[in-house]
């Protein structure tokens, strides 16, 4: 006769193996991106990682140091390493898995100290914190 615990905990390590399932390659998608951040002109350092955030959904977070001493520059570089990051990924992941990957985690670190987030990027966005670009 079977235990109904051992039953019920053999079924929830089962679906914790499958619901895990979409955390395979996550190594391969880590790695194209940072290599992608990293092969931007103008890029010193990039250390990313992947994180479970709530509602079942993936992160890429982390830092980008950058070689601009000024914000403008550092603008300029931040947003190419975005661009390459975001394409990487939707090469690396099907549609639906790419989209579901937020990538607005990611801060970059001027020479100076700075900092830049992806809010940077759109000085329109309501609710931005950071001083004004132009």
């Amino acid at each position: 006769m079977v235990n109904r615990r051992g039953l019920l905990g053999g079924v929830a390590a089962a679906a914790a193996t499958l619901l895990s399932g979409c955390g395979i390659g996550r190594g391969d998608v880590l790695a194209a991106a940072e290599e992608a951040a990293a092969g931007v002109e103008g890029v010193s350092g990039a250390e990313l990682e992947l994180a479970d955030g709530a509602n079942f959904e993936r992160l890429l977070h982390g830092t980008v140091t950058l070689d601009a001493e000024d914000r403008a520059s550092g603008l300029a570089i931040f947003d190419e390493v975005m661009r390459d990051v975001v394409t990487v990924i939707h090469a690396e992941l099907d549609d639906p898995e790419a989209r579901s990957l937020r990538v607005g985690g990611i801060t970059a670190v001027l020479g100076d100290g700075d900092d830049l987030t992806p809010l940077d990027l759109e000085p329109d966005v309501p609710g931005r914190t950071r001083g004004a670009t132009g």
